[in-house]
């Protein structure tokens, strides 16, 4: 099957943050206390809850037990298709519950490394790979002259841990530079908004 995807070119989003979180959600992943919760509108959040309570109130400690080998699996899967040529991208699914827009990124690219991709592996698949895979990698997903300017600066280098790319120093977007205390502002303003609505 694996070849059969390498011959017609079909990639492949895993989307790591959804099965986790949703599909395979057990107590010690639920995200009931997660701190970007706070970004989550309360409406979405009631949402969320039903859907979380439902789901944990309604299995015992074997579908549990089922979930985390199926995580187990699912990473191994990973493993084996890109051993094999598949090509793979990033993707969280964001819209999903208890999957967190932006943050879930960062998840994904440490479970790709979890499944044995190299940390470089696991950048290109939110860089390079989604701009070859949209016919847009003359323009965009690697730093070229002549490409857009969109980058995240980090304080740590992700090649020697890939939860590096969660220490943003700064993003540059269409250009303008915004620094860490300019992203700081833009999260407050997200989740003042979230705390009044």
């Amino acid at each position: 099957m694996f070849q059969t995807f390498v011959a017609n070119h079909t990639w492949q989003v895993p989307t790591f943050p959804l099965l986790i979180h949703l599909a395979y959600l057990t107590p010690e992943t639920d995200r009931a206390n997660n701190s970007e919760m706070k970004y989550v509108p309360g409406s979405v959040r009631k949402i969320w809850d039903a859907g979380r309570r439902e789901n944990l109130a309604n299995q015992g400690a074997a579908e549990f037990q089922m979930r985390r080998e199926l995580v187990k699996r699912s990473l191994a899967v990973l493993q084996q298709m890109h051993a094999a040529g598949v090509p793979i991208m990033a993707g969280t699914d964001t819209t999903a519950p208890n999957v967190f827009p932006g943050f879930a990124l960062h998840e994904d690219l440490n479970y790709f490394v979890q499944a044995g991709l190299t940390p470089i592996e696991a950048l290109q698949a939110a860089t390079i790979k989604p701009a070859e895979f949209l016919g847009r990698a003359a323009e965009q997903g690697s730093i070229a002259p002549g490409k857009r300017a969109d980058l995240v600066l980090l304080r740590a280098n992700p090649l020697d841990d890939i939860r590096n790319t969660q220490e943003i120093d700064a993003v540059i977007v269409n250009g303008r530079l915004l620094d860490r205390g300019e992203l700081d502002a833009l999260l407050a303003k997200v989740a003042a908004f979230v705390a009044s609505h």
